[in-house]
C-alpha cells in the first residue's frame, strides 16, 4: 500500500517537474493554439461578410439585365457590352455562389446574342465556382445545349452525363437524359440511344420525358 503511494507521488513529481522545466513551450504551444482558432473564427466571420456583399452585387447585376431587357436587337450595344464586361470582372475576382451566378448571367447574355462557345465557356465557369450546388448541373445542361448549338453533340452528351453526377436534386435530369438518348439516335448508335432511352424510364419513370423514351424504343426496336 506504502509502495504504491510512493510511486503515484513520484509519477506526480515526475510530472510536475516536467511542465515545469518546459513551461515556456507549453505556453508557446497554447498561445499557437488559441491563436489560430481565433484565426479561423475571424477568416470566416470576413468570408461571411464578403460573400453577402457579393451576392448582393449580383443581385445587382440581375436588375441591370432586366432593366435593360435584353433582346436580340439590344444584345449588343454598347450598354450590354458594358455590363458583360463588368460582370466577367467580377466573376473573376470572386468566389463561390456569387462567382457561379455572374458567370452564369454572363453565359445568358452571350447565349441571347448567339455566341455559342463565349456561352459554354462561361457556363463551364460557372459549373467549376458551383461545385455542390444547383447551379453545378444547370451550367453544364445549358454548357451541352451551347455545344449543340455548334455541331458538338459528343462534346454535348460529355456536359449532360456530368450534370447527372450531381446527387442533390436536379429537376432538369430526365431531359439530360433524353437529350443524351436522342443525340445518340441522331448519331446512329443505336444501342447507346437504347441503354439511355432505358435509363430515362428506369430512373425517371413519372417525367413526361420518359412517355418519348417509350415512344422512341418502340421505333427503335421495330426497325
Amino acid at each position: 500500500m506504502g509502495k504504491d503511494k510512493t510511486e503515484k507521488a513520484s509519477t506526480s513529481d515526475r510530472i510536475a517537474w516536467f511542465l515545469q522545466k518546459h513551461r515556456k513551450v507549453l505556453l508557446a504551444l497554447v498561445i499557437i493554439m488559441v491563436s489560430g482558432v481565433a484565426l479561423s473564427v475571424a477568416y470566416f466571420i470576413v468570408r461571411g461578410v464578403m460573400e453577402k456583399k457579393a451576392i448582393a452585387k449580383v443581385e445587382v447585376f440581375e436588375q441591370r439585365i432586366n432593366d435593360l431587357g435584353i433582346t436580340d436587337e439590344n444584345a449588343k450595344s454598347a450598354e450590354v457590352e458594358a455590363l458583360l464586361e463588368e460582370i466577367n470582372s467580377f466573376a473573376q475576382s470572386s468566389f463561390g455562389y456569387a462567382a457561379a451566378r455572374s458567370y452564369s448571367l454572363a453565359a445568358d447574355i452571350y447565349f441571347s446574342r448567339s455566341e455559342w462557345k463565349m456561352a459554354e465557356e462561361s457556363w463551364v465557369l460557372s459549373a467549376g465556382k458551383a461545385p455542390k450546388i444547383y447551379l453545378y448541373p444547370l451550367s453544364l445542361f445549358n454548357a451541352a445545349v451551347a455545344a449543340e448549338e455548334q455541331g458538338m453533340p459528343e462534346t454535348a452528351i460529355d456536359y449532360y452525363n456530368k450534370s447527372l453526377e450531381f446527387s442533390g436534386i436536379y429537376p432538369a435530369a430526365a431531359r439530360a437524359r433524353f437529350n443524351i438518348a436522342r443525340l445518340h439516335e441522331e448519331r446512329k448508335n443505336t444501342n447507346s440511344a437504347l441503354d439511355a432511352y432505358r435509363e430515362l424510364i428506369e430512373k425517371n419513370p413519372d417525367s413526361p420525358w420518359a412517355n418519348l423514351a417509350h415512344n422512341r424504343l418502340i421505333v427503335l426496336e421495330k426497325n
